[in-house]
C-alpha cells in the first residue's frame, strides 16, 4: 500500500502567496480570499493526485499548477523513506521571472 505524501509548502512559496493575496487585498478583500481558497484548494488536491498537473517547460524538476491564467504553483514531488513529500517551491504571477 502506497504511503499518502506529504505536503510541505517552503518558507518562500509561503511568502509568495501571503505578498500575492495582500497586493490584490488592497484593491478588493474577496477577490483576495477567493484566489487564496483557490490557490489552496488546488495544492491539498496534490495529496490525491500528486501528478495531475504536468512538468513545467519553464522550470525543469518542477510540475506547474495554473491558476487564473495569472498564478502558477510551481512544486515538485521528493521522495523520502517515510513517506513522499509535495514540496510548494513558489506561488509566483505568471509574468515573474522565476526561477532566476
Amino acid at each position: 500500500m502506497a504511503l499518502r505524501p506529504r505536503l510541505e509548502w517552503s518558507a518562500s512559496a509561503r511568502t509568495d502567496l501571503l505578498t500575492i493575496i495582500a497586493y490584490i487585498a488592497d484593491d478588493n478583500l474577496q477577490a483576495a480570499q477567493d484566489l487564496k481558497d483557490e490557490i489552496e484548494a488546488k495544492v491539498s488536491a496534490l495529496l490525491d493526485h500528486p501528478k495531475q498537473y504536468a512538468q513545467s517547460k519553464r522550470a525543469p524538476g518542477y510540475r506547474q499548477i495554473t491558476v487564473r491564467s495569472h498564478y502558477l504553483v510551481f512544486y515538485r514531488l521528493l521522495s523520502v523513506s517515510t513517506a513522499p513529500t509535495i514540496d510548494i517551491a513558489a506561488v509566483v504571477h505568471a509574468r515573474r521571472l522565476w526561477p532566476l
